[in-house]
C-alpha cells in the first residue's frame, strides 16, 4: 500500500495542465478568508445578521464526498490513496461497520460520535437514527496531498445482501447524507459483489433525488481478469443498473480504476485520474459557490441595514410631526386648565368672606383690570357652576397627560447606540468586506485563467 501511495505523483501527472495549476493552498486561502469574514466575533456576517434578526450560514469550507458500494469495493483504499495516509482499515473482511468521516486537520486524531456532531453541526439529524451515534467517527489526518485540505470523505459500511444485520439503519443514513454532500462516488467490485441488490436499490434512490452528484466507478479493475472479462463485468453491471427505472433515464459513465502499483504489471487502463479531476472540478465549483454566497449575503445584509435606517428616518419624521401636534393640543389643554382654575378661584373668593369690594377698586388698578377681564371671560364662556369648571379642569388635565403619555410611548426604530452600530456595519460591508470580496474574486479568476 505504501509503495502505491508514493507513486501518486506519477498518476496525478496525467491531469490536465489547467488542473495542475489549481494548487490547493491558494483555494484553501480563499475559503479560509471567507470563513473569517463570516465568523469574525465582532463584525462577522453572522454577528451582523444576528443583530438584524436574520439567519445566515457560512458556506461550507470543504466539499464532502460520500463513498458507497458493496462489501470490499475498495472505498477505504481509495481514501487512503487519495490522501496518502493509512487512516482507514482495509481488507477482505468488513472493516468499516459505521460511518467514518475523513477530514484534514493539524495532526492525526480520532473523534467519536458526540465530538463528530460538534465538529459537523449539520449532521445533527443523523442523531435521530437509533444506534448510529455509537458508530459515527471522524478520522483527522494531517495530510496536505492533492485537494484534501478542502475535501472531506464520508466512508460508509460495505453493502451486502442476505441476513447481514447492521447496528443502525444504513439505508436511511446514506439517503440522508446523499442529500447533503457535494459528490456521491459509487464503487462496484468486479469480483462477484457488484450486483448486490441492496446496493442497486440504494443507488436508484440516490439517483432519483441527486442525479447530478452521482459518479460510478468499477474499482479494482486490474483484478477483473482479461480485457474480455472486464468488459463482460461492465456490461453486467450496466445492464443491472439500467433495469432500475430511475437510473435508466440518465446517461452515465463508469471509468475503470485501481490503485497504481509499479510492482504489478497490468494492461488494464487505469482512469483513476478522473477521480481527481472530478474532485478538482467540484472544488473549483465549490469556491465559486462560496464567493457567490458571500456576495449575495453581503447584498442582503446591506439592503436590510438600509431598510432599517430609512425606516428609522421616516419614523423620526413622523414622530416629530406627531410631537408638534400633541404639543399644540397639550398647550391648549393646559391653557384651559389654568383659565378654568383662575375662574374657579375667583368664584370661590366672590362667595367667601374674602370677597373684595369692587367699588373700592380703582379703574386704573391692575386688580380692577384683571377682575374686569375675568368678568368678560366668565360672561363669554357662560360658566354656570362649580361642577362645569371642575369638569373642564379634569377633562383638559386628562388630555394633557394623555398627550404626554403618547409622546413618551413613541419609540424610534433604532436607539442612538443601534443607529451608530448599524452605520458602522454598513460602512464595514461597503468598504472592508466589499474590497475583500472583490480581491478574492480577482485572485480566484486569475488562478483559474492564467
Amino acid at each position: 500500500m505504501t509503495s502505491t501511495m508514493m507513486n501518486n505523483n506519477k498518476s496525478s501527472s496525467t491531469l490536465p495542465e489547467s488542473m495542475q495549476r489549481m494548487i490547493t493552498p491558494h483555494y484553501e486561502q480563499i475559503v479560509n478568508e471567507i470563513e473569517n469574514i463570516y465568523h469574525h466575533p465582532d463584525i462577522g456576517l453572522v454577528t451582523i445578521a444576528r443583530w438584524l434578526g436574520l439567519s445566515i450560514m457560512a458556506p461550507n469550507k470543504k466539499i464532502s464526498i460520500l463513498l458507497i458500494g458493496n462489501h470490499s469495493a475498495g472505498k477505504s483504499s481509495l481514501v487512503n490513496w487519495y490522501i496518502e495516509d493509512n487512516v482507514q482499515r482495509t481488507g477482505v473482511a468488513i472493516e468499516t461497520q459505521g460511518i467514518s468521516i475523513i477530514t484534514s486537520g493539524k495532526r492525526r486524531e480520532s473523534l467519536m460520535g458526540p465530538a463528530t456532531m460538534r465538529l459537523f453541526p449539520y449532521l445533527d439529524p443523523l442523531g435521530n437514527i437509533p444506534g448510529l451515534l455509537n458508530y459515527l467517527t471522524t478520522e483527522i489526518s494531517s495530510s496536505k496531498q492533492k485537494k484534501f485540505p478542502i475535501v472531506s470523505f464520508i466512508d460508509t459500511p460495505g453493502l451486502v445482501d442476505g441476513a447481514m444485520a447492521y447496528p443502525f439503519d444504513v439505508e436511511q443514513a446514506i439517503l440522508w447524507l446523499g442529500n447533503h454532500v457535494d459528490l456521491i462516488f459509487v464503487l462496484f467490485d468486479p469480483i462477484g459483489q457488484a450486483l448486490c441488490k441492496r446496493t442497486l436499490t440504494l443507488v436508484e434512490q440516490l439517483n432519483k433525488s441527486n442525479p447530478e452528484k452521482m459518479h460510478y466507478y468499477l474499482a479494482k479493475a486490474d483484478e477483473a481478469g482479461s480485457d474480455r472479462d472486464r468488459h463482460r463485468v461492465l456490461m453486467q453491471i450496466v445492464q443491472n443498473l439500467c433495469r432500475q427505472p430511475e437510473i435508466s433515464k440518465t446517461n452515465f459513465d463508469m471509468p475503470t480504476i485501481y490503485l497504481p502499483d509499479l510492482a504489478k504489471e497490468t494492461r488494464c487502463t487505469n482512469q483513476i485520474h478522473e477521480v481527481c479531476s472530478t474532485i478538482d472540478h467540484t472544488v473549483f465549483s465549490g469556491v465559486q459557490k462560496s464567493l457567490n454566497t458571500l456576495h449575495n449575503d453581503c447584498k442582503r445584509l446591506e439592503e436590510c441595514i438600509n431598510e432599517r435606517l430609512v425606516l428609522h428616518e421616516k419614523t423620526q419624521v413622523k414622530h416629530r410631526s406627531w410631537s408638534i401636534k400633541l404639543s399644540i393640543v397639550q398647550f391648549i389643554s393646559l391653557l384651559l386648565v389654568i383659565l378654568s382654575f383662575i375662574l374657579l378661584l375667583r368664584r370661590y373668593l366672590e362667595t367667601s368672606h374674602l370677597k373684595i369690594p369692587i367699588v373700592f377698586l380703582d379703574e386704573s388698578s391692575t386688580s380692577w383690570q384683571i377682575n374686569s377681564t375675568l368678568n368678560s371671560i366668565d360672561d363669554f364662556l357662560f360658566y354656570p357652576a362649580y361642577s362645569l369648571l371642575l369638569l373642564i379642569i379634569f377633562v383638559n388635565g386628562l388630555i394633557f397627560f394623555i398627550g404626554r403619555f403618547i409622546k413618551n410611548r413613541q419609540k424610534d426604530v433604532l436607539n442612538a447606540r443601534e443607529k451608530k452600530m448599524f452605520i458602522a456595519f454598513k460602512h464595514h460591508l461597503e468598504t472592508n468586506v466589499g474590497v475583500k470580496q472583490k480581491n478574492l474574486y480577482e485572485s480566484f479568476l486569475a488562478e483559474a485563467i492564467d
